[in-house]
């Protein structure tokens, strides 16, 4: 166990739980509000559970550490679309700023996965032994 290993895990279980918690809260109220600004920003109103059942899903699954690097890369994509359509224009402070770090968390996750206390170890390539 490293410290690099450390701060990956609680990097890759804070981003979970932010969008375990981002996903349940587009329900909250009604999907169909959150369909309503997805249509008003120019997104298909359907997306909006789409969107929100891939924030749940993949928070859980990140919080396990199961499929880490698919579910940073699909993370990484909702923040770009998230602050391209949705936040670019109100600018970095009181805009896009916690959806700029959620990418490049999810970033981060894609480029080195995640190793202690994640399921995805126990799926990992075995090393071979050399006689």
């Amino acid at each position: 166990m490293t410290k690099t290993e450390i701060g990956i895990l609680l990097v890759r279980v804070t981003v979970g739980i932010i969008f375990l918690f981002h996903g349940l809260d587009k329900f909250n109220g009604g999907i169909e509000g959150t369909g309503a600004f997805f249509d008003s920003i120019g997104i298909p109103a359907a997306m909006a559970s789409v969107v929100a059942f891939v924030e749940i899903i993949g928070g859980l699954a990140l919080i396990l550490g199961l499929g880490t690097r698919i579910v940073g890369a699909m993370f990484a994509a909702i923040m770009v679309v998230a602050i391209i359509t949705a936040k670019w224009n109100a600018g970095l402070l009181g805009g896009y700023e916690l959806d700029l770090i959620l990418l490049v968390t999810s970033l981060l996750l894609v480029l080195n996965g995640s190793k202690l206390l994640a399921i995805d170890q126990l799926f990992g390539k075995k090393k071979r032994r050399r006689f």
